[in-house]
């Protein structure tokens, strides 16, 4: 079951320093903001959110590891993203439309979200140019990664996708299953086995 309180003083200087580096936010305008939070703790294997779900929470996360994925109609499941800590994580397809969400947000491990309703946070940007430079930065970073995903899996071959991949994410293979890792990359977990075992071999 997720806990849910107010931030702690590790989370508030987390997200006062994210925020701060996209765009400099004044005193009185973070203070307005952080009325906003609220931090709530996922089990391993709690959802931020499900298909089929309304959410318009966003969230800032402060420690574990979460993943986005999708299911098809016979139950296989395509894994869009990870997001470690450091990154804001929010099904935006569901926020910015105001429909339900068509994907799965899952913790893989226990983790710290700082989330805030992203409709408050919007009605904010009408009183400072701060939170509309923000907002938009983090909707065109969710789309930058989208489209990286995208032309990763259309111009680059298996072993340079997973190359990328350990670079992007070099702390996170440990604690991620596998048969995720290649469903992320867009192939089989047989191929990403050979692969992984023709690096060794040439370590």
């Amino acid at each position: 079951m997720n806990r849910t309180s107010a931030p702690d003083s590790k989370a508030f200087s987390a997200i006062r320093d994210i925020l701060n580096s996209i765009c400099p936010v004044p005193g009185d305008q973070f203070a307005a903001f952080c009325a906003l939070l609220r931090q709530t703790r996922y089990a391993k294997h709690d959802f931020f959110v499900r298909a089929g779900e309304r959410k318009s929470e966003a969230g800032y996360v402060v420690s574990g590891l979460f993943r986005l994925f999708y299911i098809d109609h016979k139950g296989k499941e395509y894994t869009k993203n990870f997001m470690p800590p450091g990154h804001f994580v929010a099904p935006y397809n569901s926020i910015l439309r105001g429909e339900a969400s068509n994907l799965y947000i899952q913790a893989l491990k226990d983790s710290v979200v700082v989330t805030f309703d992203y409709n408050a946070c919007a009605v904010l940007a009408s009183d400072h140019i701060c939170w509309q430079t923000i907002l938009r930065k983090i909707t065109e970073g969710a789309y930058l990664q989208k489209e990286k995903r995208e032309s990763d899996l259309l111009f680059y071959d298996a072993e340079t996708r997973y190359a990328n991949f350990m670079r992007e994410f070099p702390d996170l293979a440990r604690n991620i299953k596998q048969q995720h890792i290649a469903s992320f990359l867009g192939m089989s977990p047989e191929t990403l086995s050979r692969i992984k075992r023709k690096i060794d071999t040439n370590l």
